[in-house]
């Protein structure tokens, strides 16, 4: 959240990401909530905007962005849960690979009405190779969508036809159970064709060179500083929206965050691990467990990295209380698995993560295993890691670990701005990167597919055979049970046999939240959060 990278890709932010990275959400400059009558919530972000295009989105700034001012077939609800949005009526064929779309009556920010066309426009072009989209692997859902993201097939033989101006058919290569839920997410957008073919030049690099359809518009944004939500007045469904404006301010200190916070300038703050024992006794400090993993992807082509025992012993060497408990302390919890507690359960409602451990974190296991790949010889590992406060500690801390329990090792430490540690890894240029992931999707393939060998989103560099017929078979099982156990078998693949990556923690959050301030509540895939359920009293 991703990440999503976040997914999508942090994202994530961590989220995905897409959190595919992790991003600090809570500020702005103005008094208070709610001024001269209106409502504004006032939010900071550790990251500034990558992008606000839906084929080029990856992380967590991204799809926020998206999700809050544009609107797909379906939307999440308040609980997560995936509701019709542009889709005023869904029709599924009896074999569940077709669907057909009747959309309601909605316009675009400029008061022209949103087709069925912009939908199959926006998919094709996300979905077209040229076009470069590292989520382009997400219509693989769709019929032939894996051949045409591959370049196998021409662009318009993917399962996406506008019949008419308020039809949309939609054909799957297999059945997908969540595929609805699918639609919501900010890659599945529509843009208008129109209005893109107007300005593709520099589509999307300012807020007006891009329409909105949903609860939003983008109003300003001066880099690297603000960023400014304000409703759309031509939004479908604006009598549901109650805020009358979003200010998000890009701070990367956390102790400026709670001072913002503390001298009434922002809404919402983020917690360190320090400011949670001086804040856990307010009314307004809350934690929740988030979705977004965070986790140690190995480049399985760096010359050291390529040797599986030495991936291994990295994994091995880290034991993740240390950040869990003592440097984060805001309900994040180790883990070995890439799915997420509390996400998908089975058809008895055990959850998936519940009888997993994919390896032991011990250190004298992880030095054998170093010795075995590198001997005694000195090896310097780079880490590569995000700038804020947080991600800095975290890494020290892995550093010290890997010392400890690996002879001969040193690691340094390279801290990179979001956006600029996305495209090292897009590239390939590092060994180890300290990253989060959140899902899409409420689905394992949200978070397991990006590391099948033909997946835009693989900057493991991770080619498995086995790994990728096991996800496949898992595609193809429509019984609940087969089909999460065909995952399990899969994650055994990629991470205890293979160790491609190293699962560390799953993410939990503290935070203030002013008690005016209503439903701003973290969402459990796509978007961190949807301003449209937000009120302030």
């Amino acid at each position: 959240m991703k990440k999503k990278t976040v997914g999508l890709a942090l994202s994530v932010m961590l989220a995905g990401s897409a959190v595919l990275a992790g991003c600090s959400t809570g500020g702005g400059d103005s008094d208070s909530g709610s001024t001269d009558g209106k409502k504004n919530l006032r939010l900071t972000d550790s990251s500034d905007i990558t992008t606000v295009d839906p084929a080029k989105a990856t992380d967590s700034v991204a799809f926020n962005m998206i999700g809050n001012t544009m609107e797909g077939l379906y939307r999440l609800d308040k609980d997560g849960k995936a509701i019709p949005a542009l889709a005023e009526k869904t029709d599924i064929s009896s074999d569940n690979l077709t669907y057909t779309f009747t959309l309601r009556d909605s316009k675009w920010s400029d008061g022209s009405p949103v087709k069925a066309q912009d939908f199959e426009f926006a998919w094709k072009r996300a979905a077209d190779p040229k076009t470069a989209s590292s989520y382009s692997y997400i219509f693989d859902t769709l019929k032939n969508g894996a051949d045409v993201t591959q370049g196998k097939k021409a662009v318009d033989e993917l399962g996406v036809k506008a019949l008419d101006d308020k039809t949309l058919e939609v054909k799957l290569e297999r059945p997908a159970p969540y595929f609805l839920s699918l639609t919501s997410f900010g890659t599945y957008s529509p843009i208008s064709e129109d209005f893109y073919k107007k300005n593709e030049k520099d589509f999307s690099l300012k807020p007006d060179k891009l329409l909105y359809n949903g609860p939003f518009v983008w109003e300003s944004w001066k880099t690297d500083s603000k960023r400014v939500l304000k409703k759309n007045d031509n939004y479908w469904d604006k009598d549901a929206v109650k805020l009358d404006e979003v200010t998000v301010s890009v701070v990367k200190d956390t102790s400026t965050v709670v001072n913002l916070y503390d001298s009434n300038d922002i809404d919402y703050a983020g917690l360190t691990s320090e400011q949670v024992e001086a804040y856990k006794s307010k009314p307004e400090f809350k934690t929740a467990l988030r979705s977004s993993i965070a986790y140690l992807k190995f480049n399985n082509e760096d010359a050291t990295m390529k040797n599986v025992d030495a991936r291994k012993a990295i994994a091995r060497a880290i034991d993740p209380k240390g950040i869990t408990d003592t440097l984060l302390a805001n309900g994040s919890i180790p883990t070995t698995s890439f799915i997420p507690k509390e996400f998908i359960k089975d058809a008895s409602g055990k959850d998936y993560t519940s009888d997993i451990n994919w390896f032991d974190r011990d250190g004298k296991e992880a030095a054998d295993l170093w010795k075995k790949a590198n001997g005694d010889k000195k090896t310097t590992i780079e880490l590569l890691s995000f700038d804020n406060e947080d991600a800095k500690k975290i890494s020290e801390y892995m550093k010290g670990q890997i010392e400890k329990n690996l002879p001969n090792v040193t690691v340094s430490i390279k801290q990179q701005p979001f956006k600029n540690k996305l495209d090292l890894e897009s590239k390939g240029d590092y060994q180890v990167s300290y990253s989060l992931w959140g899902p899409d999707y409420q689905d394992p393939m949200s978070n397991l597919s990006i590391f099948e060998s033909t997946n835009s989103q693989n900057d493991v560099k991770y080619k498995s055979a086995a790994y990728d017929k096991l996800l496949n078979a898992a595609n193809e099982e429509s019984d609940l049970n087969k089909r999460l156990d065909l995952f399990k078998q899969a994650e055994a693949q990629l991470i205890e046999k293979d160790q491609a990556i190293a699962p560390i923690y799953q993410a939990g959050s503290a935070y203030l939240s002013r008690p005016t301030v209503k439903d701003f509540n973290r969402q459990v895939f796509g978007a961190d959060f949807q301003y449209k359920y937000v009120d302030i009293k």
